[in-house]
């Protein structure tokens, strides 16, 4: 297991917002943000960065409907690799078009991963299950072209890291929603690039 650094609380401004993951901050310099615990005594996961996998689709048209999931950490690691050996880190994006028949022929085929949607985008995309392996994320949509915050199986009610709300957090939420309009303008084309800071996502926020 990799060595984490241990966040200074003196560098994690004060603000909780009640939604989805319980409690994210943004550290003093605004170069990061960090998903903490809201019960227990879990680790805390620092995220500069948000990458959009090569395991996601590309945007056709707010006629399709896509379900994505930003992950945060596996098992307790921020840094690791999955079953089909896909390199993450936390602030991992995948977005996936959810209504194909290949994606509908998946539900059928995983009928118990967690939610309708979210738990066959990380199994698709990563080659396991992410029942029982403690994974930390987020789900959301693109339906008609509009950004949704919505995931029962991604934003549980029942973990340390989220409330009683079943949406993304409304802070994580904004710079994922960044990096999904970035995905959204290059249209069929993947992005030119997948990697963005969150000191860089500042400038997209909505």
């Amino acid at each position: 297991m990799e060595e984490r650094s241990v966040v200074q609380m003196e560098d994690v401004q004060p603000y909780d917002t009640v939604c989805g993951l319980a409690k994210v901050h943004p550290t003093k310099h605004k170069n990061s943000f960090v998903i903490l615990p809201a019960r227990g005594y879990g680790p805390s996961f620092t995220v500069t960065g948000l990458h959009i996998s090569r395991q996601s689709d590309t945007y056709r048209g707010k006629e399709r409907k896509y379900g994505g999931i930003i992950i945060y950490s596996r098992k307790g690691e921020t840094d690791w690799h999955t079953a089909n050996n896909t390199h993450c880190k936390s602030g991992h994006v995948v977005i996936t078009q959810t209504d194909t028949k290949a994606f509908k022929d998946l539900q059928a085929a995983w009928p118990r991963e967690p939610g309708q949607v979210h738990g066959i985008i990380y199994r698709k995309a990563f080659g396991e299950s992410c029942r029982d392996l403690k994974v930390v994320g987020e789900g959301f949509g693109i339906i008609n072209g509009v950004f949704k915050i919505n995931s029962g199986a991604f934003n549980p009610v029942d973990d340390d890291y989220h409330d009683n709300s079943s949406c993304m957090n409304q802070d994580s939420a904004r710079y994922v929603e960044a990096v999904v309009n970035i995905w959204k303008r290059s249209g069929p084309k993947f992005p030119a690039r997948q990697n963005y800071s969150v000191s860089e996502l500042r400038d997209y926020l909505v």
